[in-house]
């Protein structure tokens, strides 16, 4: 887990892409950790949507090598939806890249999970995706909001064969009890059919999963299970994820037969509505959340009139996540199934930056992590809010008078009434104040 900072890191950098098929937002807060090291990365183009969550550890530089290259790497793939063989041969070129880089680089040694979700429209207007899992991040599906529990078509789900041969040890993933005599108590969940609107949600890559540890013992390593968490030669967590390759080193056996293996579990749903949930978050989120609180709440949200921005759902699960005491960094992406035209190339956001105020109260070292998580984020020190909204947005307007700020020419024309009175910028010919982009550090 890491060292823990004296107080939490709680600005959230939002962003969001959009095409004619698809609607995608990611929220990311660094919370209590010394250092973020989650990454990920979305496209949406034409009738194809490809996302990844990263989660980091030892270290953020296997997270933020990777990210970007497991996105260009399935760019080489077909328009249409790839083959598993093709997916695979991904990560493993990724992962490739990614042990010659911290050979080159020893700083960068380091290890990541990874979640992923190629999604793509079919003709008939359904969608068909694949999620790729290789660690314990997770991806969950859920029903649009449209759909009723009563009327939804059953969807067909195919999954990885040994988690198929599990049976029900293969189709649940641990949970933290919530009882006040019991707290943190890891539990497997019950087997059964998935709660609406949960369609299903990826399984953990944990050593002391049947796969897993038949893997790594015959691979020659050792899972302690008497620990909370379970862990692989008593040291790492997860048993699947780029990097680590201190767990690869058998030249004897191939990348799925190592101990840490970098071939991702694959599982297929066609068919789904239009309107459909895909949420990819790294186990910040999943420590202290499940499957199912996260679907209803996000279809919640996106059920009102109007239906709530994917951006500010995903921040607020976020928040609601370091509410119930998540102690590492989160990240959780949505994608929704359905028109995002609007947001082809929407600038990003900085949310909670109210707590710029309060880090002045905070220990040094908790404000250069702020300072950190901006910078990184090439977002300036200061806040730039919207006079109108009061959204912070990586790309500014300021009034010519140097007084106010808006995030769009909307909140602009909003504003402009109450602000004429004061402004004291010129007029053009048509009598109309203009105003400019801002600089960086305004």
């Amino acid at each position: 887990m890491g060292c823990a900072l004296s107080s939490p890191v709680e600005l959230i950098r939002v962003q969001r892409h959009g095409s004619a098929n698809f609607r995608c937002a990611v929220a990311e807060m660094q919370g209590w950790r010394v250092g973020h090291e989650d990454a990920h990365a979305m496209h949406c183009d034409g009738s194809r949507a490809t996302c990844f969550v990263l989660d980091g550890h030892g270290g953020d530089g296997a997270a933020l090598f990777s990210a970007p290259q497991l996105l260009e790497e399935l760019k080489n793939t077909d328009s249409s939806m790839p083959t598993d063989q093709q997916l695979e041969q991904v990560f493993y070129k990724v992962d490739e890249r990614l042990h010659s880089y911290v050979q080159e680089n020893p700083d960068k040694d380091s290890g990541s999970t990874v979640v992923g979700a190629v999604c793509v429209r079919s003709g008939d207007g359904t969608y068909s995706v694949k999620l790729l899992n290789c660690g314990d991040s997770r991806a969950v599906i859920a029903r649009g909001p449209k759909e009723e529990e009563d009327s939804c078509a059953k969807v067909q789900i195919r999954r990885p064969q040994h988690l198929e041969a599990l049976g029900a040890q293969g189709l649940g993933n641990a949970v933290k009890s919530e009882l006040e005599e019991a707290p943190g108590l890891i539990a497997p969940a019950p087997p059964g059919a998935p709660v609406f609107p949960v369609v299903m949600e990826t399984i953990d890559h944990k050593p002391d999963h049947p796969t897993e540890k038949f893997r790594i013992e015959a691979a020659g390593g050792s899972v302690t299970t008497m620990e909370d968490p379970p862990r692989l030669d008593g040291s790492l967590a997860v048993s699947r994820g780029l990097g680590d390759f201190e767990y690869k080193g058998d030249g004897q056996r191939l990348a799925s037969e190592q101990k840490v293996s970098c071939v991702p579990d694959i599982y297929e749903i066609p068919s789904l509505q239009p309107g459909s949930i895909c949420v990819l978050a790294c186990d910040g989120v999943w420590d202290v959340m499940t499957a199912e609180d996260v679907a209803e709440y996000v279809r919640e949200e996106v059920s009102r009139e109007p239906p709530v921005d994917l951006g500010d759902v995903a921040a607020e699960l976020l928040r609601l996540c370091l509410k119930k005491n998540s102690r590492d960094n989160m990240t959780c992406m949505i994608l929704q199934l359905e028109d995002g035209t609007d947001w082809a190339g929407f600038p990003d956001e900085m949310q909670n930056y109210d707590k710029l105020l309060e880090r002045h109260d905070q220990d040094e070292d908790v404000q250069s992590h702020y300072s950190t998580f901006l910078q990184v984020a090439k977002f300036p020190a200061q806040a730039l809010s919207c006079d109108v909204c009061k959204r912070w947005l990586l790309q500014m307007n300021q009034c010519q008078c140097k007084q106010v700020f808006y995030c769009s020419r909307i909140c602009q024309k909003k504003g402009w009434k109450a602000h004429q009175v004061v402004c004291g910028a010129k007029t053009d010919s048509a009598g109309t104040k203009h105003c400019r982009p801002a600089q960086d550090g305004v």
